[in-house]
């Protein structure tokens, strides 16, 4: 006879759906109008998972919803923007147009409010960075390292290298997400970007853009 509820197996699918709708519903909600001004009781109602005792079932509280969203924000980002290269590209190039499509995504409303905007205050520093060093991070890591390894860029620390790299594409987006003419903003910061990077080639190279 089945337990009451289902099976296990049953259970579990229905415990995973439910957990699903709570972040497509926050992934809405904290883009249109973000974590401050969204309520649990109007994530609750958009999911339509029926009560508040179904949130914390899966969730301790609003903050540990927005990680999972950030996550998979961050996730997405990355394999459009870094794990996706352009056919035949070679590690330069994969460098370059995975950097550049960062900055691109500046302009999406979703990757300005919880990644550029709300991330930085709901997670703090230390758990976005750990959080972006098993994803994005790692990639750019991985890069950074090939191309070193091909001879492609000067010859110097990975970790630190990289890390300076993500911060001054952190800042453009910022710079584009805070603009009052974003697109424009996009531009004169990827002209910024195209100069660094030309600065660490060992011979001369293309600037390589999306």
């Amino acid at each position: 006879m089945a337990r009451r509820g289902g099976t296990e197996s049953e259970r579990r699918a229905r415990g995973d759906q439910t957990r699903r709708r709570l972040v497509e519903a926050g992934r809405t909600l904290f883009v249109e109008k973000g974590y401050f001004d969204t309520s649990i009781g109007e994530l609750v109602a958009a999911s339509g998972v029926g009560t508040r005792g179904a949130f914390y079932h899966h969730f301790k509280d609003k903050a540990e919803l927005f990680r999972a969203v950030f996550e998979e924000v961050e996730r997405d980002l990355t394999l459009r923007s870094l794990a996706s290269p352009p056919s035949g590209a070679d590690s330069w190039q994969r460098l370059c147009a995975g950097l550049h499509g960062f900055l691109e995504s500046a302009l999406e409303p979703e990757v300005q409010q919880v990644m550029l905007l709300d991330a930085p205050v709901v997670l703090g520093w230390q758990t976005l960075r750990a959080i972006q060093e098993s994803n994005s991070i790692a990639l750019i890591n991985q890069m950074v390292r090939e191309a070193i390894a091909e001879g492609v860029i000067e010859d110097q620390p990975v970790g630190e290298l990289t890390h300076m790299v993500v911060a001054v594409v952190e800042e453009g987006a910022l710079l584009v997400a805070h603009a009052t003419h974003p697109r424009r903003a996009r531009q004169r910061a990827a002209k910024v970007l195209d100069h660094l990077l030309l600065s660490f080639a060992v011979q001369p190279r293309n600037a390589v853009r999306r």
